[in-house]
C-alpha cells in the first residue's frame, strides 16, 4: 500500500521525494523468504473478490481467444491479402493510443468494477452486429474494420480498469501476484477460445462465432456483479476530469521510469506482438493447416502466456526486474527468428509456445514496474500510459503484414525478430536506468 509523508508532494519517477512511490519499498536491498512469497501467494488465492475477478476474466477471455482467430481467418477468407489482415490487427490497437489517456483517466475516477462491466457489454454488443451481418451474408471488410475498431476501444477501457482494480484488491505488497493471476485467467480463457474458434469456423461459420464471443464478454460482465467492494488500496479522492488529466501529464513529464517502460512497451508491441498477424498466413498458405489449425497455433499462443505467467505467479518481491525484463525481450526476438524456420506444424507449435512464455513475461514485468512507480492515487493513470505504450502496435502490424505481402512470413518473422534483439540490446546500453528498476 502507498505511504505518503507528511505534507504530500508529487511524484518524481523512482527517487525519492515528499510523497513515496507504490513499490518504492520493494527496491529495498535483501531477499523475501520463499515461505514468504508462497504465503502471500495463498492470500491472493482465498481473496473472494480476486476469485470472482479470476473467473470472469476467464471467461472473458473466451471470447478475446476467439476473437484473435475469428478476426484474422474472416479478414483473410474476404480480401485473400496478408497486407489486410495487418491492417485488421492494426484497427484493433489502434484505439490504445487515444483511449489510453482517457481510460487512465476515468479508470482513477470511476468505479473500475463499472467500468469493466460496461466495456463487455460493449464488446458484446459490437459482436452481435457483426454476427448478424455475417448471418445475413452483408458483411464486408469495412464493416469487419469498423467492428473491430470498436472491439479495440472497449478492449482498452476494460484492461486499464481490470488491471489497476487487481492493486486495489491486494495492495501493492502483492501486486505482482495479483497481477500475475489475472495474466495467467487471460491466457487459459484464451486457449479454451482460440480451439473452439477453430472448430465453431469449421462447423458452423464466422456468424456463430461472433455469438459466441458475444455470449462470453456477456457472461463475463455478468460474473463481475458479485464483486463486493472496491478494494483496500482504491484511491478516495476524485478529481474533476480536466485537473486529472493535467495531473496525469506534468506526472507523466516528471517521472522518467513511466517514460522509460512506455517506450520499452511499444517496442515490444511493434517488433514483438505484431507476430501474432502472421499466424493466420502461416496456418492458411504455409503450413495449410486450415481454420482448425489456426485455432491451435492460437491456443498454443495462449498456452505459452499462461507458462510465461506462471513462471512470475510465485514472486512477489524480486529485485533488478528491469534486467529481468531486457533479458525476455531479447528472447522474444530470438523466438521469432526460430518461427521464421519452422520446417513442420508441430515445430512451429512449439516456437510459438516460447515467443508467448516471453510475451507474458513482457506483459506482467511492464505492468507491474508501472504500478511501481508511481503513487497511489495515479495507478489507473499508469495503466493508461502502458496501453498508450501499446498504441504503436497499429505500426508494427501494418509494416509486419506489408513485409509478409511484399516478401514472404518467414522473411518478415526474421527482420523482426533481429529488429527487437539489436533494439533491446541498444536500451541496455543506452538507457542504463533499466538496469536499476
Amino acid at each position: 500500500m502507498n505511504e505518503e509523508a507528511p505534507g504530500g508532494g508529487g511524484i518524481t519517477g523512482g527517487q525519492v521525494g515528499e510523497r513515496r512511490i507504490a513499490g518504492q519499498e520493494d527496491r529495498s536491498p535483501g531477499t523475501e523468504p520463499s515461505g514468504r512469497r508462497l504465503e502471500r501467494l495463498a492470500m491472493t488465492v482465498r481473496d473472494t473478490d480476486m476469485q470472482v475477478l479470476w473467473l470472469a476474466t476467464v471467461t472473458y477471455h473466451l471470447g478475446l481467444g476467439m476473437q484473435q482467430v475469428v478476426l484474422g481467418w474472416v479478414v483473410l477468407a474476404l480480401t485473400h491479402s496478408e497486407a489486410m489482415v495487418g491492417a485488421v490487427f492494426a484497427v484493433r490497437s489502434a484505439p490504445n493510443l487515444v483511449v489510453g489517456f482517457a481510460a487512465g483517466t476515468h479508470t482513477d475516477r470511476c468505479d473500475r468494477r463499472s467500468l469493466m462491466r460496461l466495456a463487455a457489454y460493449g464488446m458484446a454488443g459490437v459482436s452481435m452486429v457483426v454476427a448478424w451481418l455475417a448471418y445475413t451474408e452483408q458483411l464486408t471488410v469495412w464493416h469487419l474494420l469498423l467492428g473491430t475498431g470498436a472491439l479495440g476501444m472497449w478492449q482498452a477501457l476494460e484492461m486499464t480498469a481490470r488491471q489497476a482494480y487487481v492493486v486495489d484488491t491486494l495492495g501493492v505488497h502483492r501486486a505482482v501476484q495479483g497481477i500475475a493471476l489475472v495474466s495467467l485467467a487471460q491466457r487459459c480463457g484464451g486457449v479454451l477460445g482460440a480451439l473452439v474458434a477453430g472448430v465453431t469456423l469449421a462447423w458452423w461459420g464466422a456468424a456463430m462465432a461472433f455469438v459466441l464471443m458475444a455470449t462470453c464478454y456477456s457472461t463475463g460482465a455478468c460474473v463481475l456483479y458479485a464483486l463486493r467492494r472496491q478494494g483496500v488500496a482504491a484511491p478516495t479522492g476524485r478529481e474533476p476530469i480536466g485537473q486529472n488529466l493535467l495531473t496525469y501529464l506534468r506526472a507523466l513529464r516528471s517521472n522518467q521510469d513511466v517514460r522509460t517502460l512506455m517506450f520499452s512497451t511499444a517496442a515490444a508491441e511493434l517488433l514483438g506482438f505484431s507476430h501474432q498477424v502472421l499466424l493466420p498466413i502461416l496456418a492458411k498458405e504455409v503450413l495449410q493447416v486450415g481454420a482448425g489449425g489456426l485455432g491451435v497455433l492460437t491456443a498454443f499462443r495462449f498456452l505459452g502466456g499462461v507458462l510465461g505467467v506462471s513462471a512470475l505467479t510465485g514472486l512477489s518481491v524480486m529485485h533488478r526486474r528491469g534486467r529481468l525484463l531486457l533479458a525476455v525481450l531479447a528472447l522474444f526476438g530470438a523466438g521469432q527468428m526460430l518461427l521464421a524456420y519452422a520446417p513442420t506444424f508441430w515445430f512451429a507449435a512449439a516456437c510459438v509456445i516460447f515467443i508467448n512464455i516471453m510475451a507474458a513475461a513482457t506483459d506482467v514485468l511492464h505492468q507491474t514496474l508501472l504500478q511501481f512507480s508511481v503513487a497511489n492515487e495515479q495507478r489507473g493513470r499508469a495503466m493508461g500510459s502502458w496501453i498508450i505504450g501499446t498504441g504503436i502496435g497499429p505500426v508494427g502490424h501494418l509494416e509486419v503484414g506489408s513485409l509478409a505481402s511484399l516478401t514472404s512470413a518467414h522473411l518478415a518473422l526474421l527482420v523482426n525478430g533481429l529488429a527487437l534483439m539489436m533494439l533491446t540490446l541498444g536500451m541496455a546500453v543506452c538507457i542504463p536506468r533499466l538496469w536499476r528498476l
